[in-house]
């Protein structure tokens, strides 16, 4: 019997590298360009090496050797200044960010330019692991210059700030450094290198569901506990922190989020207990994969270590749950299956929608005998593109950003006939969650209209479809 199959764009792999070469973060940019090692850097490279594996080292040390080099003035200039171990700390983590959008902004000029770039980026770890490499190598030398004492205080506020901020297990080196110094030299001061949290956290999310604020205050230095603030987007299939910082209270943690995502979206939101500490803790930042979706601004850059390393510190602490002050409380969410979340949505559309067909009549075949798609196999496919297997308990949240990330999905996913079928569908798909959800008339309404607009061909999508770090304001 002839079936429909749905019309999937092929990616070819020159298509994959063009992709990853327009991304914002140099892992990703060269996830595409390794794939295919023989331009115009790689070729003479390729050529003298035995083998892959050879190569991939000769790539590494470069990149390594380009990230000491980096590294060496943001040593330099925080050994010699004069400060406490906060702001060190926070000073470290500006120099960084710094750094790293510098190298995004020279690269992508180099690539405009038409220039090779496959060994003229490192990765933030490896801009990390080498300011840790020169500071502990640093710091060693200055606790035996006893004439230099502003020597040996600048290496050692710096090399405790990286203790502090550096995520597992990556941090040893530091926390290990900074063992082995007190026990050779007695003179050293006992500032902390715990980062753990001090107070229960708290947490909100916006009207649509889709975007959270998670803080709690944590042990500084040598100053008083400060609140750190994860703004976090789960618009997409995974949950990015597109904003993150120390606050001096958690009132004025709230404020910068509540600003950063916009007042109608926002409205009546507050700070309270945690009541599903299982979904805040997949929420919270985890160590930065291969393909991670790049993008990041300076300050999102000047955050990347420290937002990961502090989240580390919070979920292995027992007061990210807060679930025993919050009794009173609905029950958290309950994930939903795909089938499920499918069979709710046909009969939404089954009562609301009696005689539309999602399918044309006039739908094209490709091949003799082959059958249209039927509207199961449409459900199917914008299931698979709403669906997050990562956080299923959000399948009923919808936003005009989540709107916006699907349907550009749609269009890059499918092919340019199979596609605006599949976007007929959003339009229902946003009145049905938004009335399911009960959003507010406000921003359910925007939803909605934001969703009508999505099906017109080649629409603009505007900035809620580019990077998916960009913070959204709705």
């Amino acid at each position: 019997m002839p079936v429909s199959k749905p019309r999937k764009k092929k990616k070819s792999s020159s298509q994959s590298a063009a992709r990853a070469g327009r991304s914002g973060h140099p892992a990703t940019r060269r996830s595409g360009q390794e794939a295919a090692p023989w331009g115009q850097s790689g070729r003479s490279l390729w050529g003298e090496s035995a083998n892959f594996g050879e190569y991939r080292r000769r790539l590494d040390r470069q990149r390594m050797d380009l990230a000491a080099r980096d590294a060496e003035p943001i040593v330099a200039s925080l050994v010699a200044a004069d400060g406490s171990v906060s702001w060190a700390e926070d000073e470290l983590c500006r120099r960084l960010g710094r750094t790293l959008a510098g190298q995004d902004a020279a690269s992508d000029a180099r690539q405009e330019a038409g220039a090779a770039e496959i060994l003229d980026t490192y990765s933030t770890d490896q801009l990390l692991d080498a300011v840790t490499d020169a500071t502990a190598r640093a710091a060693f030398q200055a606790v035996t210059a006893a004439d230099e004492p502003q020597s040996r205080n600048g290496t050692w506020r710096l090399l405790l700030a990286l203790a502090r901020i550096t995520p597992h297990p990556a941090a040893q080196v530091a926390v290990q450094t900074v063992t082995d110094l007190r026990e050779r030299t007695v003179s050293l001061p006992e500032d902390p290198i715990a980062s753990a949290p001090t107070g229960t956290a708290l947490w909100c999310r916006d009207a649509y569901g889709t975007r959270f604020a998670i803080t709690a205050p944590f042990a500084a230095a040598d100053s008083p506990d400060r609140w750190y603030l994860w703004d976090i987007d789960a618009c997409g299939s995974d949950a990015l922190t597109v904003g993150a910082g120390y606050f001096p209270d958690a009132d004025q943690a709230l404020a910068f989020w509540l600003a950063a995502v916009g007042p109608d979206a926002t409205s009546g939101c507050r700070l309270e207990p945690v009541s599903d500490p299982r979904l805040a803790a997949r929420l919270l930042p985890g160590l930065a994969d291969f393909f991670h979706p790049g993008g990041e601004s300076e300050r999102q850059y000047a955050e990347f270590h420290r937002c990961r390393r502090l989240a580390q510190e919070l979920r292995h602490s027992d007061l990210l749950d807060g679930s025993t002050a919050t009794a009173g409380t609905p029950a958290p969410a309950q994930p939903i299956g795909k089938d499920a979340w499918i069979a709710e949505f046909a009969a939404w559309r089954a009562e609301h929608r009696p005689g539309h067909n999602a399918v044309p009549d006039d739908f094209p075949v490709e091949e003799e005998g082959e059958e249209p798609p039927t509207e199961d196999d449409l459900y199917r496919e914008l299931a698979d593109g709403w669906f997050s297997t990562e956080f299923p308990e959000l399948a009923h949240a919808c936003s005009p950003h989540r709107i916006a990330l699907l349907a550009a999905h749609i269009r890059d996913f499918y092919t340019s006939d199979f596609a605006p079928v599949v976007l007929r569908l959003v339009p229902d798909l946003a009145a049905w969650l938004t009335e399911r959800s009960r959003l507010p008339a406000a921003v359910g309404g925007r939803t909605r209209a934001y969703a009508d607009g999505t099906t017109v061909p080649d629409a603009d999508l505007g900035h809620r479809a580019h990077s998916l770090l960009t913070p959204i304001r709705e």
